[in-house]
């Protein structure tokens, strides 16, 4: 079996190193991303996300194992690596209450913007 250390994309607020192990119930947390290309045009639009999957739910082999908090099971889409890296990616959390989640957050966004520009178009409904 071929064990993969997790890979230190990101960087983790403080809020979410003490949140997230409670919110997280056993759930695995995953980094994914949507491109897409623009009614055939040379424009692009993307986003980021973070999800939640069941225990039982299979990570496909696109996925990394992410370095994250104690108590959190997190991967990330290989294709982020090197982008999260070299843009800063952290991990924060937004909203209030009920509505409180974990969220990405860039500090270079002009390589997010020429990242879904080169890259391959990935369904937000194919996961």
């Amino acid at each position: 079996m071929l064990v993969i250390e997790p890979v230190p994309a990101v960087i983790w607020s403080q809020e979410a190193r003490q949140e997230l192990p409670v919110r997280a119930s056993k759930r695995r947390l995953v980094l994914d991303y949507f491109a897409a290309r623009c009614c055939g045009r040379n424009v692009s639009i993307g986003d980021l996300h973070i999800r939640w999957l069941a225990p039982v739910e299979p990570i496909a082999d696109e996925f990394l194992p992410l370095r994250a908090p104690t108590g959190v099971d997190a991967f990330v889409q290989r294709d982020l690596v090197p982008v999260l890296e070299a843009a800063r990616g952290r991990i924060a959390m937004r909203g209030w209450g009920p509505f409180r989640r974990p969220v990405v957050e860039l500090a270079d966004g002009g390589m997010w913007l020429d990242f879904i520009a080169a890259c391959r178009t990935r369904s937000p409904l194919r996961h």
